[in-house]
């Protein structure tokens, strides 16, 4: 029996696998409605946490960037530690626009599986390793087995969860994001600084969870799946090398110059990008969608998510080492002055879903990117400032807060111009397109981060500082001037030959019967014959004309009128012809 066919639930959706059959239901067994929000609920948590972790691993490499430059296990310059995090971002970003395509040609749980299980095993070796190269590669494997699993969280939400539920469980799908960083920043420097492994702890919930959180999804429904193209991994993979070798001549363009080295990186990058596009102009699951990015609007959505990476990850980036060298020595203290931002990203996502439902991604974009600008600036007086004493709670904390704001309203704001844009039907590619170039953003940041801090643009009490920060305002203010472009999506014009329906139907007075002839006494009476109907041609108009047509009606009324007449006239030409007995 087909999906079409199934009798469905109170949800409006087939019953799934693993619900018991109709005809047990009742007989001692559980109420189908507690099934149905076990059901909900556990793909909610599962998908959730994936969602929280893959946000508390990332931060918590921000945290150990300087961490790990103090220890002495990596290079001794937290400008070179940022491979930390460009080691997660590049393979991320590399796969997240085929991750929901692969999670369709394999299903949703399986590809959990998949990226849970890598993950995990990635994060131990990140805690365990001992050199500082398989360390990087242990990174790269985390950011692999991200890219795996986030799409595929979406998809076993969008499969499992109810219509009526689902807009919720999306909302807390995104808003685990702020929950987990938050508790990252809170709590992350207090146990890296009390604990005996030092910053290797703050990758151990990554371990751990991701392990709870794999035992959880081999308990999932197992929803259905099409078997369609296998999307097209070595453009991934040529997308992903581009990516790498672009960022290492960016990095690394300041000491070498324009060396062979250099060179090479650039050209090989190049080439690598171009393949790629020539691959997904004719492969039926590209790596990246060239017929989404035509759309203008898209472009435009998909450029202010490649924007908000480039104005936060370099934020995040500078804040410990900002906070460590000018305010704090120590770790826990770092770590608890950032957490307001993580809770203003919460709080901005959540107050952007009711904004965009009444106003329109456009308003929502604009006060982030406002908001962002503001706080930049405030940013900016700090750290010229530095020789000033600084009140934390007065100045710090509100104004990391409002920059954490900024940064939800104008996370939310892009995402949803790009999922309006795109349709419900390309929901899932137009998030993981998204999702890809902001990570894309966020990596050529970093890199420009480490270039700026190496060697500033200004100079100033702080001049690496005050470099980023500076070109975070820029970036800031051209985000908001892109959001005023984001007008509202036209409504689709008319087809040209639709007719206009009518408003109320009214009703059609009833056609006179004809008058007969009165016979004459000297004549016999002619006996009127019944006849049948005359059938209408197929083409004239019946009587349920829609209203409206009125000139079609009297037409018709008139045409049987007449033929009434005739009738009765042939039928007394015909009588007088007949022999009179």
């Amino acid at each position: 029996m087909s999906v079409l066919t199934q009798r469905r639930g109170d949800d409006g959706l087939p019953p799934l696998l693993t619900d018991p059959p109709r005809r047990l239901q009742g007989r001692g067994r559980p109420a189908p409605s507690s099934h149905k929000r076990k059901t909900t609920y556990l793909p909610v948590i599962v998908c959730a946490g994936i969602m929280g972790i893959t946000m508390a691993d990332t931060l918590a490499a921000t945290l150990g960037v300087p961490q790990v430059a103090d220890s002495g296990f990596g290079p001794k310059s937290p400008i070179d530690t940022q491979w930390l995090l460009t080691a997660f971002a590049l393979p991320y970003a590399a796969l997240l626009p085929v991750g929901g395509r692969l999670a369709d040609v394999f299903g949703p749980r399986r590809l959990l599986t998949i990226g849970l299980s890598l993950f995990s095993l990635a994060a131990f070796c990140t805690v365990i390793t001992p050199l500082w190269s398989l360390l990087l590669a242990a990174r790269a494997a985390q950011g692999l087995g991200a890219a795996l699993m986030v799409p595929a969280s979406l998809a076993m939400l969008l499969a499992t969860v109810p219509t009526t539920r689902r807009a919720a469980a999306i909302g807390v799908w995104s808003a685990s994001t702020g929950v987990a960083g938050t508790l990252m920043y809170a709590l992350g420097g207090w146990f890296s600084q009390n604990m005996e492994i030092g910053w290797r702890v703050l990758f151990v919930p990554s371990a751990f969870l991701t392990l709870l959180l794999l035992t959880l999804s081999m308990t999932l429904p197992r929803p259905p799946h099409t078997r369609g193209a296998v999307p097209d991994i070595i453009g991934c993979l040529l997308l992903g090398a581009a990516l790498a070798m672009l960022t290492w001549a960016i990095v690394q363009f300041p000491r070498r110059g324009w060396d062979p080295y250099v060179i090479g990186a650039v050209s090989g990058g190049t080439l690598m990008l171009l393949a790629t596009m020539a691959r997904s102009a004719y492969h039926k699951a590209p790596a990246i969608d060239l017929g989404l990015w035509r759309k203008g609007r898209f472009a435009l959505a998909g450029t202010l998510s490649a924007l908000y990476g480039l104005v936060s990850l370099p934020i995040l980036v500078i804040m410990p080492l900002f906070l460590g060298q000018a305010m704090f020595r120590s770790p826990e203290l770092i770590g608890a002055a950032i957490a307001p931002n993580a809770a203003g990203v919460l709080i901005g996502s959540v107050v952007a879903g009711g904004l965009i439902k009444r106003r329109g991604p456009r308003v929502v974009i604009y006060l982030g990117a406002v908001i962002i600008a503001g706080s930049c600036i405030g940013l900016l007086q700090l750290v010229i400032g530095t020789g000033r004493p600084l009140d934390v709670l007065q100045v710090w904390l509100p104004l990391n807060a409002a920059l954490g704001l900024g940064f939800g309203l104008l996370n939310a704001g892009s995402s949803a111009a790009a999922a309006l844009t795109a349709g419900p039907e390309r929901y899932a590619t137009a998030v993981g397109a998204t999702m890809s170039v902001r990570q894309v953003g966020g990596t050529i940041g970093i890199a420009v981060t480490v270039v700026l801090l190496e060697r500033p643009l200004v100079e100033a009490p702080m001049p690496g500082y005050t470099s980023v920060v500076l070109g975070s305002l820029g970036l800031a203010v051209f985000a908001g001037c892109l959001g005023l472009f984001f007008g509202a999506a036209k409504p689709p014009a008319p087809a040209r030959s639709a007719k206009r329906a009518p408003s109320r139907p009214e009703p059609r007075p009833t056609p006179r019967p004809a008058p007969r002839p009165t016979p004459r006494p000297d004549r016999p009476v002619a006996r009127t014959p019944v006849h049948p109907p005359i059938p209408l041609p197929r083409r004239a108009v019946p009587m349920s004309a829609p209203v409206g047509d009125e000139v079609a009606a009297e037409m018709l009324r008139t045409l049987k009128e007449t033929t009434n007449r005739i009738n009765l006239i042939a039928d007394v030409l015909l009588d007088q012809q007949r022999p009179t007995r």
